[in-house]
This record gives structure tokens, C-alpha cells and sequence, in this order.
């Protein structure tokens, strides 16, 4: 498997890294590693279909939020399968989930709902902050037998999480051709079924629905997406329907919980982790 390092230089060290590395979260790089002296963040990214968009769409944010250079390169210093090894280990999320790389093995509970992916897919291993507020908010959704959508789909560690959960139907979505190609990956390795689409937002689902309103929507993205999604997902969700939120940084969460009450949804549940937040809101 060969891997392409994308690695932004800075001027000076920022002051706060959260939205540089936000930017690589948008662009379902979720694994980066900061240096402060001289200030470069980077990450490593594996070399499939698609790749080459997601990297140039990455370089140019990068460079428009400050960014002095922005190199890009096979990654050849080190077997970065191997490396990313030493800290992708099986980790709990919220009350049973278990996400766990192939190569580890997990004595499991009987009630544990284990999660398995593979070490080349680097859309998001539930290390996150974001992904884990995320799952933690699903277990509490009640999707047992119900149809859910998920918006921003990236690595599907939230689709499998809501067939393990059982879900009767899954709808994934994403912009990334890369992301939706990990998440039909990942839906195999877990033995599940979830129907995966490359798309903005809603618009690829929308004659997928068969007038059958989701019952629960999850949407791990940036702000200003959601903002923007919140008339859609309250048009077509059920009338006592969850939207799960996350990718909100603490500056964007006011403006965010306003568009979703605009449109006519009321805060539930909110957590906050680091410089994150996640909430489900209600219909």
C-alpha cells in the first residue's frame, strides 16, 4: 500500500491548531501530527482513485488559511501502515462501542458492538473527538428498525455503528469519491449493508428516499455546512426525528444551534470534548 505525506509549513507557530486541523478533518483526513518549531502540520494519506482531487482541494485551504508552502510526497521514510500501528489500538466509545484495527484482536462482552476497520483507511479510526461525540449521541438515538442518513460519511465508522445498533436502512453520503469507497469497504469488513453515494449534502439521496421519511440524520461535518443543511434535513426528516450534529468548534456552535432552531429543530442533548461540540437536536 503506498501512502502521499501532505505537509503544511507555517510563518509562525499558530496560536490555536484546532482549524488547521479541522481543514484536514474536512477533507476526512482525520490522523495529523503538528511540529510548533519549525510550525508544520502534516499527514499521510493512502495513494487510491481519488486521492489526487482530495489532496489539491486540501492544499488549496491550506494555503488560503495561511499556509506559506504545502508539500506533497510519497511517504517513504517508513512503513506508515506499520507506524500508524503503534497507536490505532481497539478503544471504547460511549457505552458499547468498540472500534478495532484488523490486525488487533478484542475479547469482546456480549453487549460490546465492535466496529473493525482497516489500517489503510485513514477517513477516521473514532479517535477523534468528533467521530466519538458522535457515536456516543447514536447510542441514544434509538435507530433499531429505523431508516437513518448519514451526511459527511467519511470513514462509515457511524453508518456501521448505526446497523450495528439496528438500523433497519442506512443512507451514507459524501463529496469525496475516496470517503465513499472506505465507507463501502468498511460496510463489507463489518458485515453490513449501507447504501453509500458520492454527493452534496442531501441532493444525491433525495431520489433515493422512496417517500420515506429517515428517521434519524447524523452529519459530522463543518459548520457552515450544517448551518446550510439545517432547512433540508428539517424538510425531509420525520416529524419526531433526531439530527445528530458534530465538527463544531466552540467559536461556530452559536451560530449553529441558531440555524437548526430556525428551522425549527430544539437542542436535546450537547456534549463538548476539548474544542469540540456535538448535540442532537429534535424535530
Amino acid at each position: 500500500m503506498s501512502w502521499i505525506e501532505v505537509s503544511a509549513q507555517f510563518a509562525k507557530t499558530p496560536e490555536d491548531w484546532s482549524p488547521l486541523v479541522d481543514l484536514f478533518l474536512q477533507h476526512g483526513i482525520e490522523n495529523t501530527m503538528q511540529v510548533d518549531f519549525p510550525p508544520c502540520l502534516s499527514a499521510c494519506v493512502v495513494e487510491v482513485p481519488g486521492s489526487e482531487s482530495t489532496i489539491e482541494s486540501l492544499r488549496t485551504a491550506l494555503m488560503g488559511a495561511g499556509a506559506t508552502e504545502v508539500s506533497v510526497a510519497p511517504y517513504i521514510e517508513q512503513d506508515w501502515e506499520e507506524a500508524w500501528k503503534k497507536f490505532f489500538k481497539p478503544r471504547r466509545i460511549g457505552k458499547r462501542f468498540v472500534v478495532r484495527p484488523t490486525w488487533e484482536e478484542f475479547e469482546a462482552n456480549d453487549t460490546d458492538l465492535v466496529i473493525v476497520l482497516d489500517p489503510g483507511q485513514a477517513f477516521g479510526t473514532g479517535d477523534h473527538p468528533t467521530t466519538r461525540m458522535c457515536l456516543a449521541l447514536l447510542e441514544d438515538a434509538d435507530v433499531s428498525g429505523k431508516h437513518v442518513l448519514d451526511i459527511g460519511c467519511g470513514s462509515g465508522v457511524l453508518s456501521v455503528g448505526a446497523k450495528l445498533l439496528g438500523a433497519d436502512r442506512v443512507d451514507a453520503v459524501d463529496i469525496e469519491p475516496l470517503a465513499v469507497e472506505v465507507t463501502k469497504e468498511n460496510a463489507v469488513l463489518n458485515k453490513v449493508d449501507v447504501n453509500a453515494y458520492v454527493g452534496d449534502g442531501l441532493a444525491p439521496l433525495s431520489s433515493n428516499l422512496e417517500g420515506k421519511a429517515p428517521s434519524v440524520i447524523l452529519s459530522n461535518i463543518i459548520s457552515a455546512a450544517l448551518m446550510r443543511l439545517a432547512p433540508d434535513v428539517a424538510r425531509i426528516i420525520d416529524s419526531r426525528g433526531r439530527w445528530i450534529v458534530s465538527g463544531i468548534l466552540h467559536a461556530n456552535w452559536p451560530d449553529v444551534k441558531k440555524a437548526a432552531e430556525r428551522a425549527g429543530f430544539k437542542l436535546h442533548n450537547m456534549l463538548e470534548e476539548d474544542d469540540w461540540v456535538a448535540a442532537t437536536f429534535l424535530r
